[in-house]
């Protein structure tokens, strides 16, 4: 119910972001990543950092990822995308290109792994090709996350964070997302 509120039907990227709120979830065993592929108005609030209190809105698309990438390194990446939004507005770190289309290095990864026994799913998206590349990254490297606590037919919604990684000061900020279906 609280998710329905938070990501309503919207027909401009104003009314999506007027109507995004809080969700907190959980996610059951029914959920799925692969439930996110589509069109999206994505919207960001920052509820902590330099930026607390402001909004970006913009536009997500995902799409199944290749086969033969699926795997990564204890969970899946069922899906890879693009997205087109004024990270900075909140506060967020950019890491990389948001744009990049390559399924071995997108814009927006999003990631699904399985708690054993229960087989309730924890989803996340990463922002930016700078932490979606195959291979060793390194660990202190900056990142975007978003975090689904919440998948309904017309979108999803949950917590984002965002690190610069080892940098001094530290620049870390965070909120709040919804990203509601696009109109077909």
């Amino acid at each position: 119910m609280a998710l329905a509120a938070a990501c309503a039907s919207a027909q401009n990227g104003r009314h999506a972001a007027d109507a995004c709120r809080e969700v907190r979830g959980p996610l059951t065993a029914a959920d799925s990543a692969a439930q996110l592929a589509g069109d999206f108005s994505l919207t960001l609030r920052a509820t902590s950092g330099p930026d607390s209190g402001r909004t970006a809105v913009g536009q997500l698309r995902l799409v199944p990822q290749d086969r033969a990438l699926i795997p990564a390194d204890g969970a899946t990446q069922p899906l890879r995308g693009t997205a087109a939004i004024a990270l900075e507005t909140v506060g967020a770190t950019r890491m990389g290109d948001l744009a990049a289309a390559d399924p071995a290095d997108p814009g927006v990864g999003v990631y699904e792994s399985r708690a054993p026994g229960t087989g309730v799913p924890t989803v996340v998206l990463r922002l930016g090709s700078g932490s979606n590349g195959r291979g060793p990254s390194p660990i202190d490297a900056g990142h975007l996350t978003l975090f689904v606590a919440g998948i309904t037919s017309g979108g999803f919604a949950g917590s984002w964070s965002s690190s610069a990684g080892s940098t001094f000061p530290p620049h870390r900020a965070g909120g709040y997302f919804c990203a509601v279906r696009a109109p077909d």
